[in-house]
């Protein structure tokens, strides 16, 4: 592998065990509805697609208005659960992992199409905010937020760390390496990332061996 001195995150899945939050809030929000509450499994496989898309997937059935009314207060629950989990949103290792790389000099990006309020109420509760360069947001399409990140420079030095399709297609579409974090929600038998890690410190041992 390249010397690199980039790493583009993913956030709901690759950093943080998003389900931790989206499951509790539904599980309030949805029964208040009339609807079914969703198994964490399905709430998991939807994790890391876009609003509203997130909830149109879990209520396929229900009419997009009253969907999107109750994502609106899925989300708001989320915030007002959020302080309670804190960095137990971060799965294990997570926070190390940022902090040596950090340390050690590579510039951290995160690349989520989660809202702002979303993505930065969780880099804010879990602490880590301060250990990113460029947090990009918002937009479904994760091919274009990675082109803003890399710009000019030269490829070979980034590499993107997700779990879903769209972050290996996303890397793949801008001539970068990618990583599929399989203690996230990536199904390796089911994805194309260019490598693989277990573990958030398997990522560290990756890029020192150039």
């Amino acid at each position: 592998m390249n010397k690199i001195h980039t790493i583009i995150f993913d956030l709901d899945g690759t950093l943080s065990d998003s389900a931790l939050l989206t499951a509790p809030a539904l599980q309030k929000i949805a029964p208040e509805h009339g609807l079914p509450i969703p198994s964490e499994e399905a709430i998991r496989s939807a994790t890391g697609t876009p609003n509203p898309e997130f909830y149109y997937t879990l209520f396929p059935d229900t009419p997009r208005d009253k969907v999107r009314t109750i994502g609106n207060k899925v989300e708001k629950e989320e915030l007002r659960i959020l302080p309670s989990l804190g960095d137990k949103l971060l799965f294990k290792g997570s926070r190390e992992l940022l902090e040596h790389l950090s340390k050690n000099g590579i510039r951290l990006c995160i690349a989520s199409t989660g809202d702002r309020d979303h993505v930065f109420s969780i880099l804010n509760e879990t602490g880590i905010i301060n250990l990113f360069n460029t947090i990009s947001y918002g937009k479904p399409n994760k091919t274009g937020m990675l082109r803003e990140i890399i710009g000019d420079d030269n490829k070979n030095s980034y590499i993107m760390v997700g779990d879903m399709i769209k972050d290996y297609q996303a890397a793949r579409a801008n001539g970068i390496l990618s990583v599929g974090v399989c203690y996230g929600y990536c199904k390796r038998d089911l994805a194309d990332f260019d490598y693989y890690i277990n573990t958030p410190s398997e990522l560290l041992h990756m890029i020192q061996e150039e």
